[in-house]
């Protein structure tokens, strides 16, 4: 800094955006394709059985048109134009899937019978009994279930669906569903009518028995006082009884009026008010209301719901609605109300009219009473008129229910359909295979993400930082069956292959301490030894003997500053293949024209000298604990250039042996005396043998098994090298399917490259 001061920068690292690497993708589903090809024929195979497996069903469909409601008694209300509301729509949507309607069609195509619904008798654990309420409910449930109701959008058409493995059947319930429809459409309009027409019509039976009554008490009160004919202007007390006589009649047809008025508007809701009770402002509240609901409508495919407008809209509709409704209110209340004032007023007339009457008696009893019959009788005559007038008109609306004009209309009437609406076979198993690929293709996703085993080498480095010395291959006994039958054509009388043979007595007798002369013999004569030891040794064409090629120039440059005499090879775990990469490393380093030496430093469970064919007499151990030349202790291998000390009788005490002073001798005398000194060590998170002598090596080779070596279990390998300071010169990945790690190449090369 400018001040002199020393700053220190903390240790970062700039975080490189993550690109999405297809490749990568592409190879975890190749490592897993049979748990992907699994699960797909699996759910493919499941999807095939139900689909064939399904009874075929018929659909059968009519298409309904629904209008507004018109009036033929109203011309001005014809010509009216005035939009269909939204709420009138979904109340026909409603009621066309209700369970009402539906109870109806059961009842007039006796489904309760039908074997589809209900079964063949002789599956039946008991009888069909249709007032049974709870199969009752049971039987709507499967009707409704069969049934479809769907508005063609920007129109006023629905479409009404319904499925049977009858195809008869599934037209017969669809026809007779929109029929029901009708039915129950126009038995709700002409309800409140037929209402107002029943009530008029006992009231005229009413009022003509009572004019006959009257006018028979007339003519006997006429022929008893002998009366032929009186003056309605003899008397004051006759011309106010006339007067209230009169006011009496209109008030009497007044209420009579006013109480069919309200016969007619007490049981009907405000959707179904008759026209002609209609008034001018529940019509304009009605517009207002549905004006106002469309553009919420509107505003709602367009804004989100807390947007203020909406919600101002929203109120303003809901005040519109709750103002219809009370209008509607106020109107059935109006309508009672003036019917209770028209019947005070007639009930006051009456009084008074009896009051004047009987004065009028005190004056002219004769007179007044034979005046007032023939006024009342008069009075009586002019309310039927106006009755009978009324339910003319009340009449003619509700004889147009036997025309059965209804605004709902069949456009197109359902058709027996032939052929079947499902199962859709094609699409069933389209779908069937996408579905089982997405979900072999997710669980072998899933797989991948909980697998914690290491798989490349990135995961090497990221988890130990170690560099990979090289992979290896998966061992295939039959690739390597074809591998050796191209060996033998491609070597078959033109190419020699010096094969070492057995160096002395390989039994309790010792060996040679040098390698035997080699001899030359052609490869048909080598026997196939059909595992994976001495590879490079047998197969020396094959793609595992180049991998441990590979991984042997690896190792010896990964060594150039330091080179490199002793090493040894261990593994976090058992069974991953330290022992088998020691001896095909070891032949590699031979096969390169260096003395090599390999010491199975495995004391508990020792490999080589089965590899090697060596009896397993005496070895290391025997050379650590008695006075044995070392000389004695190491055997010459049929692979020239190379020896092996094997690990001889199992010790009590491999740990304090292989920590010994005379086990750090050997090493440096071994060291002198040939290129490469290769130890074969036990599994590291085990048993301590390999980090005692780690330490005394110069350097360490790590084995993993690919997909199998846990993550955590090459991180622990590394802290403990590290805690004893053991310099490790690289992982070998064992058991690698190489195409899914980038190695497609190596066929083809080998191939090229050995006809070439």
């Amino acid at each position: 800094m400018k001040n002199g001061n020393e700053i220190q920068l903390a240790d970062y690292e700039i975080a490189e955006p993550q690109q999405i690497n297809l490749r990568d993708y592409w190879d975890r589903l190749m490592r897993r394709k049979g748990t992907v090809l699994a699960v797909t024929l699996g759910v493919f195979i499941l999807g095939a059985f139900w689909t064939f497996i399904q009874k075929p069903v018929y659909t059968a469909k009519s298409q309904l048109l629904v209008e507004k409601e018109p009036n033929i008694l109203s011309f001005e209300q014809v010509l009216q134009i005035e939009s269909m509301r939204d709420d009138f729509y979904q109340t026909q949507y409603r009621l066309l899937s209700g369970r009402g309607l539906a109870d109806t069609v059961i009842e007039r195509l006796k489904l309760y019978g039908n074997p589809e619904f209900v079964g063949k008798p002789e599956t039946r654990k008991k009888p069909v009994d249709p007032a049974d309420h709870v199969f009752r409910e049971g039987l709507i449930d499967d009707f409704l279930a069969r049934l479809t109701v769907k508005p063609v959008r920007l129109t006023r058409l629905v479409d009404v669906s319904f499925g049977a493995r009858d195809p008869r059947l599934a037209a017969d319930c669809v026809n007779e569903l929109t029929a029901a429809f009708i039915d129950l459409n126009i038995n709700m309009k002409y309800a409140a009518t037929e209402q107002a027409t029943t009530f008029l019509t006992e009231q005229i039976k009413g009022l003509q028995a009572e004019i006959e009554r009257k006018s028979k008490e007339l003519q006997g009160y006429e022929a008893e006082a002998n009366i032929v004919a009186l003056s309605d202007s003899e008397t004051t007390v006759i011309d106010r009884l006339s007067q209230l006589n009169k006011a009496l009649t209109e008030a009497q047809i007044e209420r009579s009026q006013k109480e069919a008025t309200w016969n007619g508007l007490k049981n009907v809701s405000p959707d179904y008010v008759p026209e002609a009770f209609t008034n001018p402002l529940i019509q304009r509240l009605r517009e207002e209301y549905v004006r106002l609901k469309r553009e919420t409508q509107k505003m709602e495919e367009r804004f989100q719901p807390d947007y203020p407008e909406l919600q101002r809209m929203k109120v303003e509709t809901e005040a519109a609605r709750m103002s219809l409704a009370a209008e509607t209110e106020n109107l059935v209340k109006g309508a009672f109300s003036e019917f209770q004032t028209a019947l005070s007023r007639e009930r006051s007339l009456q009084a008074e009219f009896n009051e004047q009457k009987g004065e009028a008696f005190k004056m002219n009893s004769s007179a007044v009473l034979y005046n007032g019959l023939k006024v009342e009788i008069q009075n009586k005559k002019t309310l039927l008129d106006s009755l009978l007038r009324r339910e003319s008109e009340t009449g003619v609306e509700a004889r147009l229910k036997g025309l059965r004009t209804s605004n709902i209309r069949v456009v197109d009437r359902a058709r027996v359909p032939v052929r079947p609406s499902s199962p859709n076979k094609k699409r069933n198993l389209i779908l069937a295979l996408l579905l089982g690929l997405a979900g072999g293709i997710g669980l072998a996703f899933l797989f991948d993400v909980l697998d914690n085993s290491v798989k490349t080498s990135e995961d090497v480095e990221h988890y130990a930082g170690l560099p990979t010395l090289g992979l290896v291959p998966k061992f295939s006994l039959e690739g390597m069956n074809k591998a050796y039958n191209y060996g033998r054509r491609l070597k078959s009388g033109r190419e020699p292959v010096q094969l070492a043979a057995a160096a002395g007595a390989a039994g309790e007798g010792g060996g040679a301490s040098g390698p035997a002369a080699p001899i030359v013999g052609e490869v048909e004569r080598a026997e196939h030894p059909g595992s994976i030891e001495l590879v490079p040794h047998y197969f020396p064409n094959s793609r595992l003997a180049e991998s441990y090629r590979s991984i042997r120039t690896a190792l010896l440059l990964s060594s150039a500053d330091h080179p490199v005499k002793t090493l040894a090879v261990t593994s976090a775990l058992p069974g991953e293949g330290k022992t088998v990469t020691t001896s095909n490393l070891a032949v590699t380093l031979a096969q390169s024209g260096k003395t090599v030496v390999v010491v199975d430093a495995d004391l508990r469970r020792p490999r080589q000298h089965r590899i090697f064919k060596v009896k397993n007499t005496f070895g290391l151990t025997t050379y650590l604990t008695d006075s044995v030349p070392v000389k004695d202790v190491i055997k010459s291998t049929e692979i020239p250039n190379l020896f092996l000390v094997n690990a001889g009788p199992i010790p009590p005490n491999p740990a304090e042996l292989l920590g010994s002073e005379k086990m750090a001798r050997f090493i440096r005398m071994m060291a002198e005396e040939c290129d490469y000194l290769i130890f074969d060590l036990p599994p590291m998170l085990e048993i301590s043998d390999a980090l005692v002598l780690g330490a005394k090596v110069d350097g360490m080779v790590l084995v993993v098994q690919g997909d199998k070596t846990s993550r955590e279990a090459l991180k622990k390998s590394r802290e403990r090298l590290d805690l004893l300071k053991v310099r490790t010169l690289g992982v070998v990945i064992n058991n690698v399917s190489l195409p899914h790690h980038g190695y497609y190449y190596y066929k083809d090369y080998y191939h090229s490259y050995h006809t070439s």
